[in-house]
């Protein structure tokens, strides 16, 4: 099979942009991370680093482990009782899996945001307010930190005039972005997305990846989707997890139009998925 063949759409090339090679800088690492449910293993071995100011897509099947994988680098499996994980996962070099460090504090520093909008039960204003108040935040400068959030998703020219009405009264795309302004308020360095648009129309979905390239700039950005041409037209790297496993990790140009491992060909070729 040519590489051309192996994934029929047209990448939108000026959306793609691998970072050369004396500009990767690493902002996190993950070695040999495994995920257990009890007696079930869900994520074996995996090594994999994300890199500063870029988009990594988790793409692969449903139940392949890269949600799992994702809510690793935040500590989120720690709210499952059953869950076991194993290995490093470091950011200047601290191994952010040790259970002596506060899973709190790691989330202020690693946000991230959900597949369906879950604004709080408060205002908009309150809603991003909310947690930079409980670390200490005064009231000026939580109404900068609201203006400077919403700004930077696109929502504020929309809000400004109703900051204090329910956040409930926003669209659903509304809600994803001020749900991302909310992750973003604590001034994180790494934002975690798990299929941020998968419950959104077209219109919607478009602002989230544009907003997610805005982004970058200032944050390093994980992603897990199941739109392959969604990773084509806004990540910088992809990994294709399969039952559990990285199959493969390269640049995300690459990785579309000349995979190295069988099993990529195969799911992006639509043969199984």
């Amino acid at each position: 099979m040519t590489s051309q063949a192996v994934f029929q759409f047209q990448t939108a090339q000026e959306n793609i942009h691998p970072l050369p090679q004396m500009e990767q800088v690493t902002q996190l690492e993950a070695k040999q991370v495994n995920v257990f449910y009890g007696s079930k293993h869900a994520v074996k071995d995996i090594h994999l680093s994300l890199y500063k100011n870029s988009v990594t897509a988790f793409i692969g099947p449903s139940g392949c482990g890269k949600s799992t994988f994702l809510r690793c680098l935040n500590r989120m499996n720690d709210t499952i009782p059953s869950a076991k994980v194993t290995g490093e996962i470091m950011i200047d070099g601290i191994n952010m899996n040790q259970s002596e460090l506060n899973a709190t504090q790691i989330r202020r520093h690693i946000g991230m945001v959900f597949q369906k909008p879950n604004p709080f039960m408060k205002s908009i204003f309150e809603n991003i307010a909310f947690a930079p108040r409980l670390y200490g935040a005064s009231k000026a400068e939580c109404k900068q930190l609201v203006e400077e959030s919403l700004q930077k998703v696109g929502l504020w020219d929309e809000v400004k005039d109703r900051l204090h009405h329910s956040a409930l009264e926003l669209s659903g795309g509304q809600q994803q972005r001020l749900c991302i302004a909310r992750a973003i308020a604590m001034k994180p360095s790494i934002i975690l997305l798990d299929e941020p648009t998968s419950a959104l129309d077209p219109i919607s979905t478009s602002k989230i990846e544009q907003l997610i390239l805005e982004l970058k700039k200032d944050f390093t950005i994980a992603i897990v989707t199941h739109n392959m041409q969604q990773a084509a037209r806004i990540s910088d790297y992809t990994a294709f997890f399969y039952m559990g496993d990285l199959i493969e990790f390269n640049h995300t140009n690459q990785l579309f139009h000349q995979p190295s491992q069988q099993a990529t060909i195969d799911y992006l070729t639509g043969r199984f998925g």
